[in-house]
């Protein structure tokens, strides 16, 4: 009975957290929790493992699929995939797209605060800068 509602006490908390993660375990203990309820098992050690076993497999089954079909869509993030025009802030920090990045450089380039250069495609979490 335990396993029962701890299954859906995560469920519960799937609502708030909207990972799908929590969704599957849930489940599992919810399902391993009912049927161990339903021919009087106590074994809830057992229940518990078969439960996360469950979930594990309809984790791997089903968060992808689920997860494309509730939001409608792929998400292509095209956002730093062409290059555009930034402006030079303090501390090796350039605005970007209204968003603050550190950046690389020339070694032989300088800049000066607000002075606008041109922000090259990455695929990191820094970007490359040149001069106009």
């Amino acid at each position: 009975m335990w396993v029962l509602i701890v299954g859906v006490l995560i469920l519960a908390l799937e609502l708030i957290s909207g990972s799908f993660y929590l969704l599957w375990y849930g489940f599992g203990l919810a399902i391993s929790g009912a049927v161990g309820w339903a021919i009087g098992s106590d074994a809830w050690i057992a229940q518990s493992a078969i439960g996360l076993a469950i979930g594990l497999i309809l984790m791997i089954a089903f968060r992808k699929r689920l997860y494309d079909k509730i939001m409608g869509h792929k998400i292509k993030d095209e956002f730093l995939l062409e290059e555009g025009e930034g402006v030079i802030k303090e501390n090796n920090l350039v605005e970007f797209r209204g968003t603050i990045w550190q950046y690389d450089k020339n070694k032989d380039e300088t800049f000066e605060i607000n002075e606008r250069v041109i922000v090259k495609p990455t695929k990191t979490n820094r970007v490359f800068v040149k001069k106009m």
